[in-house]
C-alpha cells in the first residue's frame, strides 16, 4: 500500500525522509525533557493518586 503511493506521488521519497527526521526530532526532544525535567516533581506526581491527602 505505502510502495504504491510512494510510487505514484513524485518526490514520495521526500516524504518518507522527512516524516522520518520529525519522528526523530520529536523522540530526541522529549527524551531531553524527561532528562532534564525536575525528579521531585516526577515523584509527587507518581504518588498523587496513592495519598489521601485532604485539602479542606
Amino acid at each position: 500500500m505505502f510502495k504504491q503511493f510512494i510510487d505514484k506521488v513524485s518526490g514520495g521519497e521526500w516524504y518518507l525522509i522527512t516524516s522520518l527526521w520529525i519522528f526523530l526530532v520529536f523522540f530526541i526532544i522529549v527524551g531531553i525533557m524527561l532528562i532534564r525535567s525536575n525528579k521531585n516533581h516526577i515523584a509527587y506526581m507518581s504518588r498523587l493518586p496513592l495519598t489521601d491527602e485532604k485539602n479542606d
